[in-house]
């Protein structure tokens, strides 16, 4: 099995205009692979050619897949907005259309790959397609290594988002390698593997964890970097899914939106009693 994270630059500004990067790990949670590409149809060429001759191949993208509202925000989004976990705002008029996602999706198709709110655990032979949402992975994953007692959404609440896209270059910097920080000390994730190296002008398999990030470098610079954290927290999610081990859930359904998440314990069943509230469905 393959585990394939893709930080797709959807936004309005970003779509057609920045490159999108795909992070591949194994069964063992290593990284095997990343590249960066410009168009749908490159993400497709890549994604088939690290799924080929292997048992399946789970691909986590950190955009909104499904996104049926013209105004407004999904009911996704409001849910994970009451538990204090970042959530996208996507709505049809912000894409003046279809979003990037969607053409993603049918690039995909072409060489059998599927739309699903629920990878099966444990199971190999997929070749599916699932939101996440590298931020409130991120978030997540702070949250459990913080190892703070109480009510997880006060606690989460009281944990400020990074400011890893916006703000002056020290600010991004010293946000960035926070986050890498997480995912160095994340279980489950090997972040180094032999076939990576530090070159960050390199077209592909670059290990995130040797790059010195720093104010000195250029924004494209540091968005570049952050690409490859988007894209790890991405592959990471799914393959702790698969795994089976660590909690994760899926909140919301394929044709009105839905993410798939790191959760486990407390913070599980505060994300499933807002569900349950708001009658979204939840697994």
């Amino acid at each position: 099995m393959r585990f394939v994270g893709c930080a797709l630059a959807w936004r309005p500004g970003e779509a057609g205009e920045k490159d999108s990067c795909l992070v591949v790990m194994d069964e063992r949670g290593s990284i095997i692979a990343n590249t960066f590409a410009g168009s749908t149809e490159e993400l497709r060429g890549a994604i088939e050619a690290y799924g080929e001759e292997r048992r399946g191949v789970i691909v986590g993208v950190d955009a909104p897949l499904a996104v049926p509202n013209e105004r407004g925000t999904r009911r996704i989004e409001r849910i994970l907005s009451k538990v204090a976990l970042p959530a996208y705002s996507a709505s049809r008029k912000m894409f003046g259309g279809s979003p990037l996602s969607e053409d993603l999706l049918e690039e995909l198709e072409k060489i059998g790959m599927e739309y699903t709110d629920y990878p099966f655990p444990r199971e190999r032979g997929q070749r599916v397609v699932v939101e996440v949402d590298s931020a409130a992975t991120l978030k997540v994953l702070s949250l459990e290594r913080a190892g703070e007692d109480g009510d997880p959404g006060t606690v989460l609440r009281g944990m400020a988002d990074p400011k890893l896209r916006k703000g002056n270059k020290e600010g991004r910097a010293a946000a960035i390698r926070g986050a890498i920080e997480v995912l160095w000390d994340t279980p489950g994730l090997r972040l180094r593997t032999g076939n990576l190296s530090a070159d960050l002008s390199a077209e592909e398999n670059i290990d995130v964890s040797k790059l010195e990030v720093s104010a000195s470098m250029s924004h494209a610079e540091l968005d570049r970097i952050l690409s490859l954290v988007e894209g790890t927290l991405a592959a990471y999610t799914v393959h702790r899914h698969w795994r089976g081990r660590d909690g994760s859930m899926v909140v919301g359904t394929g044709t009105e939106g839905s993410v798939l998440l790191p959760a486990k314990g407390a913070l599980r069943d505060r994300i499933a009693e807002e569900a349950r509230a708001s009658g979204v469905p939840y697994v």
